[in-house]
């Protein structure tokens, strides 16, 4: 088949996600195969075995997408906005990747992160980075200054709820729905953690 030279193995990993995604890690790989117009061979002469596949498809990178942004602030801009820029790239990466792990595990497929230190762990490090975010926001003056980690674990624990949600109960929200609910949780946190607010 001609598309057997062409094909990229991008292209074979983002068929085989949605194949996963959509009917589970049971799919025959002879079915992904064939929806791509390669034989069956030539996939497992890229990827190897079926878990192979999976793994390669499925598992998020350990470098987070959104690390770089929490890295790099916050700056000179209004803390809302850049609070809320933060938070969309976090949404979308885990409304990506919480269907991906369900697949991996429904599978028996031990997700590792290929990390030698408790504290390499992605959520690990997440936790950290979003603090260090918080902290740095702290010493500017930009928000009222908390417990950074407390801080952290607010943001990020509402910003996982729902991609749970969805996955488990089945119930899809709308685009325009999720992004008016992070609107909706960062401004709340601004608002808790606004300079000007006493604690009580």
């Amino acid at each position: 088949m001609a598309r057997q030279r062409n094909i990229t193995d991008e292209q074979i990993l983002e068929q085989a996600r949605a194949c996963f995604l959509e009917h589970g890690a049971g799919i025959s790989t002879t079915v992904i195969a064939e929806q791509l117009g390669i034989s069956h061979g030539v996939l497992f002469q890229r990827f190897g075995t079926k878990e192979q596949l999976l793994r390669a498809a499925l598992l998020p990178s350990p470098e987070q997408p959104w690390l770089e942004r929490a890295r790099s602030g916050p700056d000179d801009r209004d803390v809302q906005t850049q609070l809320r820029e933060l938070a969309m790239e976090i949404s979308a990466h885990l409304e990506r990747m919480v269907p991906c792990l369900a697949v991996l595990r429904s599978a028996g497929v031990h997700v590792d992160p290929g990390v030698e230190r408790p504290e390499d762990l992605p959520p690990v490090r997440a936790r950290r980075e979003v603090a260090a975010w918080f902290e740095r926001a702290f010493t500017r003056g930009l928000l009222r200054p908390v417990p950074a980690e407390h801080a952290a674990d607010l943001f990020l624990g509402a910003l996982h709820f729902r991609p749970f949600h969805q996955h488990l109960s089945r119930q899809r929200f709308e685009p325009a729905e999720n992004r008016a609910y992070v609107e909706f949780a960062v401004e709340v946190l601004c608002r808790m953690f606004a300079p000007e607010a006493k604690t009580r």
